[in-house]
């Protein structure tokens, strides 16, 4: 879903960049990109480390000068099964790539659109955005809080008269 988004993304004219936690695999999907005549990058990233979410923010910035579109798209779907058999260690993974992986995207994205008075971020949804869904609670509140996460932040950024930025729920 990443690449087809970059893809069309660079087809509309946009530069692009792409990030996945595999060097090998996000640094071929910018060069069939650049293959294609289109002008990409790739930058090997973790969302669910800050640093790295910042690194690839400045990494954009550095190759095409600014960022108008970020689209937090990293998703895991974790442990599929009853609650109470959910290992721990599975559930924090959701958490850190489907929670903080967005919150992390928003707010390196957000610094940036609100210096230069425009852009737009994405936060892409998934099965459980409106409601529960029993066996995939990890990844179904995940995506609960995706939902409220860009809701609120779509509010908070009209109310504090950021006309050029917009706030997107994608699912």
């Amino acid at each position: 879903l990443g690449y087809a988004m970059a893809e069309a993304f660079a087809a509309a004219g946009a530069a692009v960049m792409l990030g996945a936690r595999a060097q090998a695999m996000v640094e071929q999907a910018a060069n069939t990109l650049e293959q294609q005549g289109y002008r990409a990058g790739g930058f090997p990233v973790d969302v669910g480390r800050r640093d790295q979410v910042e690194a690839l923010a400045e990494e954009t910035v550095r190759m095409f000068g600014k960022v108008d579109v970020w689209v937090n798209n990293a998703g895991i779907a974790g442990p599929y099964g009853p609650t109470m058999a959910m290992a721990p260690a599975a559930v924090e993974q959701v958490v850190n790539t489907n929670i903080l992986g967005t919150y992390f995207g928003s707010h390196a994205a957000m610094r940036r659109f609100l210096d230069q008075g425009s852009g737009k971020v994405i936060n892409l949804l998934g099965h459980g955005w409106k409601g529960p869904v029993p066996w995939q609670n990890a990844y179904s509140a995940s995506k609960a809080w995706v939902r409220s996460f860009t809701m609120a932040l779509a509010e908070e950024t009209k109310q504090s008269g950021a006309g050029g930025i917009g706030i997107y729920a994608f699912n």
